[in-house]
């Protein structure tokens, strides 16, 4: 059984995602590592149904069976591969709807490196919504349980 992870919304809410260590092991590791996580969590301009957590790993995230395209459920790490050392900015995101991930400069590979059950789809779109209608929140992280 693979680990799982727990999103809790300050404003309510709650995912479980289920991190997909044969997909993206690297990302997994480094994502593990991070935990516990508090942060704000925000919503998307340029990808649409998308809400993102500014992350900082401890160490470099390699590329990982990147992709533009990304569906309900799927959470990804990215960021700027263009920029070395800490001036590098990243972010974990959680989709809401299937996406073309972009920005002002085009196409933008991410791994995806765990998933929300499809059970849990309504709940991502509330809490999307919300953020988008309502503005930030917080967001804590923490391991639900590892895989034996």
């Amino acid at each position: 059984m693979p680990s799982k992870v727990l999103f809790k919304f300050e404003r309510g809410g709650e995912l479980i995602a289920e991190l997909l260590p044969g997909v993206a092991p690297e990302t997994v590791r480094a994502f593990l590592e991070m935990l516990p996580l508090e942060s704000t969590v925000y919503h998307t301009r340029w990808c649409g149904r998308e809400i993102y957590l500014p992350v900082k790993s401890k160490g470099a995230i390699p590329r990982e069976n990147q992709t533009t395209q990304t569906n309900t459920g799927d959470v990804i790490y990215w960021k700027e591969w263009e920029k070395e050392g800490g001036e590098a900015a990243e972010a974990v995101s959680i989709y809401y709807g299937p996406e073309v991930v972009r920005d002002h400069r085009g196409y933008l590979p991410v791994n995806v490196f765990a998933r929300v059950p499809q059970a849990q789809w309504q709940t991502i779109e509330e809490i999307g919504l919300r953020v988008w209608q309502r503005g930030i929140e917080r967001v804590t992280v923490t391991l639900l349980e590892r895989a034996g």
